[in-house]
């Protein structure tokens, strides 16, 4: 896609937007930090402790879909009873 979009700029002389890749230089981020370095670190335990929260939560709500499947499998397998009239 980017090549083809390259190609139409080139062919229709709009180049001005053209933006070229320095083999050279390095892709990085400015958010991007230096592994071992003190603000990466803060950053990792921050992650790790906004995530663990969210796993638990995650974890209790699929445990009360769970509950919440068996009810409703119950529920209709005791409708299903009724209407063929087994008691």
């Amino acid at each position: 896609m980017a090549e083809k979009l390259k190609e139409d700029a080139t062919q229709t002389g709009k180049k001005d937007f053209l933006v070229t890749d320095d083999s050279e230089q390095p892709s990085k981020s400015p958010t991007q930090k230096e592994k071992g370095s003190q603000s990466a670190e803060a950053e990792e335990e921050y992650f790790r402790k906004v995530t663990v929260p969210i796993d638990e939560d995650i974890k209790d709500l699929e445990e009360m879909v769970a509950l919440k499947e068996k009810d409703c499998n119950r529920q209709l397998f005791n409708r299903l009873l009724n209407i063929i009239g087994v008691e």
